[in-house]
């Protein structure tokens, strides 16, 4: 099943935008089309629409899969799964948006340099290999969708930045403390059992910034369902 086939059958409204990005020199043409658009006031409204493609949503949906099989990369997903990469891949975009609003324009809130954003994305990019086994299994995903590196950068930049805009505006998520640390090491049902703390404590705190981050992000689209408007542009 394809993105656009599985999020069809969510579909609010039908139609079918092509998009033909132009290809450089010596690269292969890879069509790609829309399949939903989404907006809210965080974002500016209807009057400015986000865009979601199929094979982003393709690949994400595929992330998704893998973080409950232990092989493959994500074929075969269901419609479950589509809904589930489609609302995360929203929240994510409207937490990032927040993010840069809070840091540019004329009278910026927040000063924030390139530097900490880099680093955290570089966090969320690692937590993601450990969690889905690894560099190699993600990237095979990836060329599955021909995604390539560039657009999986930007995808880990949008992640950074909306993990960056909760811990500085919802709840501080992102720097767990020893303490914090250890307990979860004694009673959570993390991937590293069985071996000694201070041998996994780097990759268990990535670990759990990105569990708190999951719940943070749901717990935010919770309250923010109202705003949010959806609109599937998936063919039949």
């Amino acid at each position: 099943m394809t993105a656009a086939r599985a999020v069809g059958a969510l579909a609010f409204a039908c139609g079918l935008v092509a998009l033909v990005p132009p290809a450089r020199a010596g690269e292969a043409l890879v069509v790609d089309r829309v399949v939903a658009r989404f907006f809210s006031p965080e974002t500016g409204g209807s009057a400015q629409p986000r865009f979601v493609t199929e094979r982003t949503l393709a690949f994400e949906t595929r992330l998704d899969a893998m973080s409950d099989s232990p092989e493959g990369i994500g074929d075969g997903y269901d419609e479950r799964r589509v809904h589930s990469a489609l609302e995360h891949h929203v929240v994510e975009d409207v937490l990032a948006t927040l993010a840069l609003k809070l840091t540019t324009g004329a009278r910026p809130s927040v000063e924030l340099s390139a530097a900490p954003i880099a680093a955290l994305q570089a966090d969320l990019r690692e937590a993601l290999f450990e969690r889905l086994g690894g560099r190699e299994r993600v990237l095979a995903a990836a060329a599955a969708e021909q995604i390539d590196m560039a657009e999986l950068e930007d995808l880990f930049h949008r992640a950074a930045l909306a993990a960056w805009y909760i811990d500085r505006a919802v709840s501080p998520i992102l720097r767990p403390t020893e303490e914090q640390l250890r307990e979860v090491f004694r009673t959570a049902a993390h991937p590293y059992r069985g071996r000694p703390f201070n041998q996994v404590r780097a990759p268990l705190a990535r670990w759990f910034v990105s569990e708190r981050l999951r719940i943070a992000e749901s717990s935010f689209l919770q309250g923010a369902r109202s705003r949010v408007k959806i609109v599937i542009t998936a063919p039949d």
